[in-house]
């Protein structure tokens, strides 16, 4: 298939962009400076290129940079990925977009199904649900593929740090009682070109298997490090409850872990555990000299 991947530079595309080579796809991974997604004018020009997929990987997705300013980065998380699915439709191009498991509320601790009711908490949460409500009906022939907590080398979120900071500080002091899952971003790209492959439409939860929280997570990448002879200076991680760190800056769901047995139906037997995928992103780190040996 020839694809043309949007956000090629952030850290799913990243990921991304070298699997779909890998399978044998021409792929089009054109930079934010050459292709900004808000560009009419530039879309108009990709898209005059017959294309069979495109896939969305831009978006800002700093939380409070969203609170704070709703319309500016609705434009990016909102309405350019709408217009990416009528041009995709009227193109005959399949659309592959990325929603979000912030799109809850996340009062109750239970696994969150593709049909449960939405009720994000922050600016970020309702674009997704935006989303996930008008794509398919802009164009059928899409995949809305909802994340959690996705991490890897070279990312800005939290949890791609955590391993370095075990590495090199004594204390990590982490927010706990948050629980959902978490997704490496190699997974990730390997999931979104099989689901590409087989041609399925409509929503997905995509996560490593396995719910978990941030302080888990934490312990078990010390304890994988550990064993794998990595250097740790950390010696204390503290837990501060996620309840008393206050209410500034945009709100994040408390419980937003997401059922996976759509995808474990459509492509069995579905992601593996999210300890496993954990194991080889530290074992990525360590190789590539990113973290030091023991």
């Amino acid at each position: 298939m020839k694809i043309l991947v949007f956000g090629a530079s952030g850290l799913l595309g990243r990921h991304l962009v070298p699997e779909l080579l890998a399978h044998g796809h021409r792929v089009g991974a054109p930079t934010h400076a050459e292709a900004d997604i808000t560009d009419g004018a530039r879309m108009d020009e990709l898209f005059s290129e017959p294309t069979d997929a495109v896939v969305n990987c831009a978006a800002i997705v700093n939380l409070d940079a969203c609170e704070n300013d709703p319309e500016g980065t609705g434009r990016v998380n909102r309405d350019a990925p709408l217009d990416l699915a009528r041009r995709c439709h009227s193109a005959g191009a399949f659309f592959v977009q990325f929603s979000s498991d912030y799109i809850f509320r996340g009062d109750a601790r239970r696994l969150h199904s593709e049909g449960d009711a939405a009720g994000p908490l922050s600016a970020y949460g309702r674009q997704k649900l935006a989303l996930e409500k008008e794509i398919p009906g802009l164009c059928p022939r899409s995949l809305v593929l909802r994340l959690s907590w996705l991490y890897g080398r070279g990312g800005r979120t939290f949890m791609s740090y955590i391993p370095q900071i075990l590495a090199e500080k004594p204390v990590l002091q982490i927010a706990a009682g948050k629980t959902g899952n978490c997704l490496w971003a190699q997974d990730a790209a390997r999931w979104v070109g099989l689901l590409l492959e087989k041609g399925g439409t409509g929503p997905f939860n995509l996560a490593n298997a396995g719910e978990t929280s941030w302080e888990e997570f934490a312990r078990g990448c010390l304890e994988q490090m550990r064993a794998a002879g990595i250097r740790t200076r950390c010696g204390e991680i503290l837990e501060t409850p996620y309840l008393e760190l206050g209410t500034h800056g945009a709100k994040r769901p408390k419980h937003s872990a997401l059922d996976l047995a759509k995808i474990c139906k459509a492509l069995p037997p579905g992601p593996r555990p999210w300890r496993e995928a954990l194991k080889d992103y530290l074992a990525e780190l360590k190789s590539s000299s990113v973290l030091p040996a023991a």
